[in-house]
């Protein structure tokens, strides 16, 4: 299974972003117990860095992305899949981008906050919360 992480869920991590930060780590450490790909698109890896580098040094930053290179990779979006959601009248053109993103690497969901927004994708979204209840962890057996 393939699953791109939209950039609100990478950054909720990365900025530690109340109230969202938990259910997001949790998406990415399941997705690790489960073997699942996980894949950030280009555009979302460059913003992540953009605001990694405000108030830290640019080697801080780039260890930051060394970080999220370690465990996820990077989706690229083909210029037909973003020709294509271009025109699909999404309400966010980053939000399409993503979708071009998961379209171009086959993604078998898009992880964000931001379901709705996801409506006219060819990938279909789920949120964190949606994924976890989806894939839950095993149950804990008392010892």
């Amino acid at each position: 299974m393939k699953v791109v992480l939209d950039t609100n869920i990478l950054l909720d991590v990365l900025l530690n972003r109340a109230p969202f930060v938990a259910a997001s780590e949790s998406v990415i450490i399941r997705c690790e117990e489960l073997g699942v790909e996980m894949l950030v698109a280009a555009h979302g890896l460059a913003t992540a860095y953009y605001l990694l580098r405000r108030g830290r040094t640019e080697a801080e930053a780039l260890l930051e992305v060394d970080k999220i290179l370690a465990w996820a990779r990077v989706a690229d979006a083909s210029d037909s899949a973003v020709r294509h959601v271009r025109n699909l009248g999404f309400t966010d053109f980053e939000d399409a981008l993503q979708a071009a993103a998961a379209e171009t690497c086959a993604a078998d969901w898009i992880v964000t906050r931001n379901v709705r927004d996801f409506g006219r994708s060819r990938v279909s979204a789920l949120s964190p919360e949606d994924f976890l209840r989806r894939f839950p962890p095993p149950a804990v057996t008392p010892v």
